[in-house]
């Protein structure tokens, strides 16, 4: 059978060397290359001179070239990147597994509007128990009323991440309030700081920590006048995220086109 060619987008983020190296691991997959943006001091240089990946492969910007040789690119980079790669993938048939945040509604339904022609797999978090808990979090807020129960998202990242609240987060938030049957954005709350005004019934309110080195840890809190409910999801380390990455890139290698999430791939496990 034939290896399943693979380019990472932002190759020597955090999450991009990472997903090289375990790219470079599996026997059936083959690393075709990675690329980062025209300007970073490191294009043309070995990977293995400036990052942890194994591998002598130079570092390029010329992400169209690599796009054109991959079945799939695997894309935790900026909005306005992942964007652009859509447009070159599409234009070569190429699946996409994108794990960029921070996007507005206007360029994820630009995202899905690609997947007409290719195969996109899209998810704020590519671990299957963080997948998992989006489905616990929207039958809990499904069974126990606004009324009864207040919803408060915690999330703590590492000081590096940029984006906040996480998209994990707000995903976590969407999928609350389609458990009961609203849209986040009529209830979201994101800054307590501004207005002097107790809490309103049904608002989802967030919370934000950033320090250290945390991968990654979100707490959905159902809180009643006698009780609390807690979901919790704490990311050891990133592996998890890269394992559902690489699934991701093979589910989506066999497919013509479409717009995916790890859903799908949780529905086949």
């Amino acid at each position: 059978m034939a290896k399943i060619k693979i380019a990472v987008a932002g190759c020597l983020g955090r999450m991009g060397q990472e997903i090289s190296n375990q790219i470079l691991q599996n026997k059936n997959l083959e690393f075709v290359g990675g690329f980062e943006y025209k300007k970073h001091k490191d294009i043309n240089k070995p990977l293995n001179k400036v990052s942890s990946i194994h591998s002598a492969k130079l570092v390029t910007a010329n992400a169209a070239q690599l796009i054109k040789e991959a079945n799939v690119i695997i894309d935790f980079t900026t909005p306005e990147s992942t964007l652009d790669n859509l447009k070159i993938a599409s234009a070569n048939n190429t699946a996409v597994v994108i794990g960029t945040t921070g996007m507005t509604d206007a360029q994820k339904k630009k995202v899905k509007s690609y997947s007409k022609k290719i195969p996109i797999l899209m998810s704020s978090n590519m671990s299957l128990g963080v997948n998992l808990l989006f489905n616990l979090v929207k039958q809990t807020a499904s069974a126990l009323k606004d009324t009864d129960y207040d919803i408060e998202i915690a999330e703590t990242h590492h000081k590096h991440k940029k984006d906040a609240p996480s998209g994990t987060a707000l995903s976590l938030g969407d999928y609350a309030a389609e458990g009961r049957k609203t849209k986040l954005n009529k209830s979201k709350v994101l800054d307590r700081t501004k207005k002097l005004t107790s809490r309103k019934k049904g608002d989802i309110g967030f919370s934000v920590t950033r320090g250290g080195e945390i991968a990654g840890e979100h707490t959905v809190s159902f809180i009643g006048s006698n009780d609390r409910i807690d979901l919790v999801h704490k990311a050891n380390n990133r592996s998890i995220f890269v394992t559902g990455a690489i699934d991701a890139a093979v589910f989506v290698s066999k497919k013509k086109m479409g717009f995916f999430s790890m859903n799908d791939l949780i529905s086949l496990k």
